[in-house]
């Protein structure tokens, strides 16, 4: 009986110490590398579709903005969950439950399972993440820490280290992510002459691409950002295909459907970067009778590649991102 006190005490301790390791270490060091990731990548492709649209909704149509204020209220979490070990445990199970959240609203509510963003631009799926933050909320919130004692968790010492981490995080994530932002363009014209009615923004990203159906193109924007646009897009039956040099599903459906064109169609190229276009990794075009054209090189284009759109002299028949080349929504229009 005496025996099985202590190794009782024993077990509890080790327990208590996995949930100290767990709220002070494991979930903040997971934050702080996702956070990392997005402030040294500094562009708005690293933000769940959902976030962006909620950010419109609340008027920040900076997204290099609003990108940087949400990895600085993450290290703001973080830092409680470093330095205030009263309010880790709450700050952790609030930062993974508002990333379950948006995760949950990515996939359900946005048919997302491809990429959230999580880990900057280039990520796990939403699924994989999703996995790991539940197993990590409920490790959180099943497993009690041990108190902590420690001198860095006493006084006013706490509002110092909190203070001093939040504010060194902010101003470094501020300083990467903004200065990745392009100057926005005020030019009135394209390099081919052609007129152009809507500036140049910073980053763009199409908020309602179904009402889009039954616009003529001179309505939507992004065709107003195009370089140079064939003299003969307004006559008949005809598709606009927005892709990335890099993207395999726009290699699928260019292979599968325009090795041969029936229907006159114009590639249009995503720049990959504000800087530009990255040829290492482009794939083989095999559309030779294409028309081809890019986007203005300047902006952080977050389009999902390839975006088709049907047209019909001129006017939109449909218009839809990340055509799957194995069921097509737009190319029987």
């Amino acid at each position: 009986m005496t025996e099985s006190k202590p190794l009782a005490s024993r077990q509890a301790l080790l327990v208590s110490w996995i949930g100290t390791i767990l709220i002070r270490i494991v979930v903040p060091a997971w934050i702080i590398f996702g956070a990392l990731q997005k402030a040294v990548g500094g562009t708005p492709k690293s933000l769940p579709r959902s976030v962006l649209d909620a950010g419109s909704k609340l008027g920040i149509d900076d997204h290099f903005l609003l990108l940087a204020s949400l990895v600085s209220i993450e290290f703001y979490f973080v830092a409680f969950m470093l330095f205030c070990s009263k309010f880790a445990k709450r700050a952790g199970a609030l930062m993974l439950a508002t990333f379950l959240l948006v995760l949950a609203v990515e996939m359900f509510g946005y048919g997302n399972f491809e990429s959230c963003g999580c880990f900057g631009e280039k990520s796990l799926s939403p699924m994989a993440m999703f996995g790991i933050d539940l197993a990590l909320l409920l490790g959180i919130l099943l497993i009690k820490p041990r108190t902590s004692k420690c001198g860095p968790n006493k006084g006013n010492r706490t509002l110092l280290l909190v203070s001093t981490f939040t504010l060194i995080s902010c101003l470094y994530t501020f300083n990467a992510v903004m200065q990745h932002r392009p100057a926005t363009a005020i030019a009135n014209n394209n390099d081919n002459g052609r007129e152009i009615a809507e500036p140049l923004p910073a980053s763009w990203y199409p908020k309602d691409i179904s009402s889009w159906v039954g616009k003529s193109i001179d309505d939507v924007p992004l065709f107003d950002w195009v370089e140079d646009l064939p003299s003969t897009i307004r006559e008949g039956k005809q598709y606009v295909i927005f892709y990335s040099l890099t993207c395999d599903h726009c290699e699928a459906l260019l292979w599968e459907y325009f090795e041969f064109p029936t229907v006159p169609t114009t590639l249009v190229a995503i720049p990959q970067s504000t800087n530009g276009f990255n040829y290492d990794g482009a794939f083989e075009n095999p559309c030779h009778d294409c028309d081809k054209t890019e986007l203005r090189i300047g902006v952080d284009w977050i389009v999902g590649a390839p975006l088709v759109v049907a047209l019909d002299n001129g006017a939109i028949t449909c218009a839809t991102e990340n055509e799957d080349y194995e069921a097509p929504a737009c190319l029987i229009h």
